[in-house]
């Protein structure tokens, strides 16, 4: 009985010994810090040695001519694993088979289209996660682009304590909009792996690569090769922007970028409003592509038409559309028509918006032939 009490004691001592060093560790809680790791070689070197893991990614950054910037530019990296660009993939080709299309693969995708899709995970500057902890974010721009993209710090809740879980970065598309909620989001599953010329966190498995766009980019038409920007066509308008409170002239319909945009409040107030390229000899065009802006859905263009002329006063008809809309911000739409004539004015002539009063806003204004 001796033997068996002090034992007991022994055990009971111990217990108590153990649960005070926990106590004083975690005060209640684990702290789950967002570890960092070090790793004696460049990124590109980093992904391509863990096979099975980053494959995917490390093709298509060969494919794309990326392989020197990965190797000696301050970069940061959120690598996108085989499983997410499976998922993708798959997603995509079972798109394409319903619609009678032949499958593609990583190899034969679209340059440019998959050249901006990976181009979102590779960021300018090292970010570590102590650069992310402030409430907003921290705003990336994209290494070749400069398209934005947000990375925030969060931690989980654990056993009943507020932030008391691991860290974890959420990573953003913000789609160039201020507002979250028209962001598309993930997370990451490791963080703070540092390579001799950047820093390299791992998306979460269960995401999809492209975040919303992958399928939208390789199943939709692309766009024509723009006349406009080629050759230099003249552009007027019926209706000019004001000059406050913003710059929103015309000239930004037609300058290549979809983050600036025309806007005109009273531009239907005389119907239509028209938009006239005049080149100086008679081109081609059989194809145009218009995009909508950043905000109220109501002021995209729903219905007009496209006419070619030789002298501004004998128009002929070239294409027709009603019941347009543009469901999402930046939303690019390609509208091809036949056409074997050169003119040398082409006028878009719009009749109505999608509900909102007499304005009107286009982002890009495309005007070509077809690819």
């Amino acid at each position: 009985m001796g033997i068996n009490h002090f034992r007991k004691q022994l055990f009971l001592i111990g217990l108590t010994a153990i649960s005070i060093i926990a106590c004083q560790r975690d005060a209640g809680f684990y702290d789950h810090e967002a570890l960092s790791q070090t790793v004696p070689v460049n990124t590109y070197d980093y992904l391509k040695s863990k096979k099975g893991i980053f494959d995917s990614m490390v093709l298509v950054i060969d494919r794309l001519g990326l392989k020197q910037t990965l190797n000696d530019s301050s970069i940061t990296v959120f690598a996108v694993t085989n499983n997410s660009f499976r998922l993708a993939v798959n997603n995509l080709n079972n798109t394409r088979k319903i619609a009678g299309k032949s499958p593609l693969n990583l190899s034969n995708m679209d340059y440019i289209q998959l050249d901006t899709i990976i181009t979102q995970y590779i960021m300018r500057g090292k970010y570590p996660t102590d650069s992310m902890q402030n409430q907003d974010g921290l705003l990336l721009s994209g290494v070749r682009y400069g398209y934005q993209m947000n990375a925030r710090l969060t931690t989980a809740a654990t056993s009943g304590f507020q932030n008391g879980g691991p860290k974890t970065i959420n990573y953003s598309d913000t789609k160039w909009s201020q507002f979250q909620r028209n962001w598309a989001t993930t997370s990451t599953s490791s963080s703070n792996i540092l390579t001799t010329n950047g820093v390299v966190h791992t998306i979460s498995q269960d995401h999809i690569a492209g975040f919303q766009d992958f399928v939208k980019r390789f199943t939709l038409t692309f766009p024509p090769k723009n006349y406009i920007q080629m050759y230099g066509g003249k552009q007027t308008v019926s209706a000019e922007a004001p000059d406050k409170p913003y710059p929103e002239k015309s000239y930004f319909m037609v300058d290549g970028s979809v983050t600036t945009k025309f806007f005109n409040p009273t531009a239907l107030q005389t119907k239509p409003f028209w938009s006239n390229i005049e080149f100086s000899v008679p081109r081609i065009c059989n194809a145009y592509a218009l995009s909508s802006a950043n905000d109220n859905p109501g002021r995209n263009p729903k219905a007009w038409n496209l006419q070619g002329s030789q002298d501004m006063l004998n128009w002929e008809m070239l294409d027709q559309q009603s019941n347009q809309n543009f469901p999402e911000f930046f939303l690019q739409k390609v509208y091809r028509f036949e056409n074997t004539k050169a003119y040398k004015h082409y006028r878009l002539n719009i009749t109505e918006n999608n509900g909102s009063g007499i304005e009107l806003q286009i982002a890009e204004y495309v005007l070509g032939f077809k690819l």
